[in-house]
Parts: C-alpha cells; sequence; structure tokens
C-alpha cells in the first residue's frame, strides 16, 4: 500500500505539470485543427512557445484576451493558411480536419491588382468565413432596469460546414465609375444554427446571395479598399417542409384545425393560428462590408475581413427574425474574365 501511495503522489506531480503543459499548449492551439494524419497546419514559431512559469500562463491568458482585438485590426492570424497550404494537401489530409472549413488568407501583401477601365473581369473563389456570431437582443441593465438593444455573443451549435466558399461573379467598373461586383455562383448559402446566453438557439441562412457589392477604389484592389452592398436572405425553410402537423408550404395540409376550433377564440389566437396555417417563403434583404487588407498581384488574390448583418430564421411566417451580426475573413481571386462563363 506504501509504496502506491508514493507512486501516486509521483503521478500526482507529474500530472499537475503535465496539465499545465497541456494548458498551455491548448492555449497556442486553440484555433488549430489537429488532422487524422498528424498533419499540423503552419502555426509560426512565436504562438507556440511554451513555458512552464506561471507567467507563460499569464501570457498566453494575455495572447487570448487580445485576439478580438488582433481580429478587429485584421492582424496576422498565428495559424492563417495560405492558398498554396490548401493545394498542398490531399483530400485525405483535409478529411475530418475541419480545414475545408477554412478561408485561405494571402501570406504578405505586395502591391495592388490594377484594374484597367472597359476589361471584363471577375472574382472567384471568393470565400467568407465567421469568427463571430452575435445576435441582437433586448438586454436589461441591472442597475437602471432599463431595457436596451445589443448585440450578444453566441454559441454556435452547427458543425464545421458554415463557410461560405466558391463563390463567383463579374467584376466591372459601372456606369458610375464605381467597382462593381455582382455574386451569381457558388456554395452561397449556409444553413447555421447559433445558441443564445439562456439556452435560445437561433436558426438563420448564412448567405451572400445576388450580392451586389460597390467600391469606390478608382483604379483596382489594393490594401485598404472597401466593398459594400446588400444581397438577398432567402428563407430557411423550402415550400416542401413539413412541419409536426404536416402543413407546409407548397405541400401537405392546409389547416390543423377544424373551423370551430379556429375561431373558437376569436381575439389574440387567431393571428397565431393564422401564421402557424398560412406557410411563406419569406426573403428578406441583408448588408455586407468587407475591407481588403493583403493583396497579392501576381496570383490575383486578396484576403481582408468582412461584417455582415441579415435576419434569422422566421420559421416560414409565424416567428419574428432576429439580427444576426456576423464577422469574418474573406478571401478572393481576381482575373480576367475569360468569355465562357455562365454569366
Amino acid at each position: 500500500g506504501m509504496r502506491r501511495h508514493q507512486g501516486d503522489s509521483k503521478l500526482a506531480a507529474m500530472l499537475t505539470k503535465g496539465t499545465v503543459l497541456a494548458a498551455s499548449l491548448a492555449v497556442a492551439s486553440a484555433f488549430q485543427p489537429t488532422t487524422l494524419t498528424g498533419f499540423q497546419p503552419k502555426v509560426r514559431q512565436a504562438a507556440c512557445g511554451v513555458t512552464m512559469e506561471a507567467s507563460g500562463m499569464q501570457k498566453a491568458a494575455a495572447g487570448l484576451a487580445a485576439l478580438p482585438l488582433a481580429f478587429s485590426l485584421g492582424a496576422a492570424d498565428a495559424n492563417a493558411l495560405t492558398s498554396a497550404d490548401v493545394r498542398s494537401l490531399t483530400y485525405q489530409q483535409i478529411k475530418g480536419t475541419g480545414l475545408a472549413n477554412r478561408c485561405p488568407e494571402v501570406d504578405v501583401s505586395s502591391g495592388d491588382i490594377e484594374l484597367v477601365k472597359g476589361t471584363k473581369y471577375k472574382i472567384t473563389d471568393l470565400c467568407l468565413e465567421p469568427k463571430s456570431f452575435q445576435i441582437e437582443e433586448e438586454v436589461v441593465k441591472k442597475r437602471t432596469g432599463e431595457t436596451k438593444k445589443e448585440f450578444v455573443d453566441t454559441k454556435l451549435m452547427t458543425r464545421a460546414t458554415y463557410t461560405l466558399t466558391g463563390i463567383e461573379g463579374p467584376l466591372f467598373f459601372d456606369k458610375d465609375g464605381s467597382l462593381t461586383f455582382l455574386e451569381k455562383e457558388g456554395i452561397d448559402y449556409a444553413a447555421t444554427t447559433v445558441q443564445l446566453p439562456g439556452g435560445e438557439r437561433v436558426p438563420f441562412m448564412f448567405t451572400v446571395k445576388d450580392l451586389e457589392a460597390k467600391s469606390s477604389s478608382p483604379s483596382g484592389i489594393s490594401a485598404g479598399t472597401e466593398f459594400g452592398g446588400t444581397f438577398k436572405v432567402p428563407s430557411y425553410r423550402s415550400g416542401l417542409f413539413l412541419d409536426p402537423k404536416g402543413r407546409g408550404g407548397t405541400t401537405g395540409y392546409d389547416m390543423a384545425q377544424a373551423l370551430p376550433g379556429m375561431e373558437a377564440d376569436g381575439v389574440e389566437g387567431q393571428e397565431e393560428l393564422f401564421k402557424e396555417t398560412n406557410k411563406v417563403f419569406q426573403v428578406t434583404d441583408g448588408t455586407i462590408e468587407f475591407a481588403v487588407n493583403k493583396v497579392d498581384p501576381a496570383s490575383g488574390e486578396f484576403s481582408g475581413v468582412f461584417v455582415s448583418e441579415q435576419l434569422s430564421d422566421t420559421d416560414m411566417g409565424s416567428k419574428a427574425p432576429k439580427k444576426v451580426l456576423l464577422k469574418g475573413i474573406i478571401f478572393g481571386k481576381v482575373g480576367q474574365a475569360t468569355g465562357d462563363e455562365s454569366y
């Protein structure tokens, strides 16, 4: 028994050392998927200096605290992927790692992508990866008791399938001289669900469908170029979706109650019953702004940050939608139109 006890305390000591080490490593690789093959996406050494002292842990905590700040400044992410990194991986190396849900970023900015007026260009491989999901809520202030609307942080419930990618469309100088991008095709929507602090889940269709984004840039795309525009948000459900009572937009039952039941109360309940029964496919508007912070003229690639605002699911017209605020990174590639595009 005695010997085992000594062994236990040694083990405990080793474990505490191990946990400190593991914790500091975990901080370094918090946003870094490890792959099945053991391949690690490239991480700059600075991010992984592991120290056993408490100061190391403090530094790590400070680093985490600075993350939102670094993000807002568009600072280089320690585990940014470049398109070359992505191309160098096989399907097997990517499968199951979450890397397919990441947008690449331009490594080093060098110059501008110059565009000639009168030439037809296009943006391809446009990719949007949200890093923060917020929902507008009525928040009650503890001291004053007054309510005001603000965007609250949420917990993402969706698996690593919420990035938009492969989006493309024409890029041209409009009649008014503004550089314009029209979204035409690609994986341009992703059903996503987040959870509010109180536990309520909010589904929404993350999208940039029919985006028309304009920039005041006179000559092309460079670090600092900003685009802004509006897009359409389709209904979260299609007309074929049947609710638990078998009612749908284009199929299924018309109503779940008998007529006497429908008219029983004649006042408040009516509106709600009607909305539940009258399924509509609502299309709402969203807005997005994105700023380019890195450009590679040789490949035509650019990357930067975006902020987008749209509405959540209305459950086919029976619920009031909430405002969704998304912030994340954007990547795209500018090229000349070849003429065989479908747009």
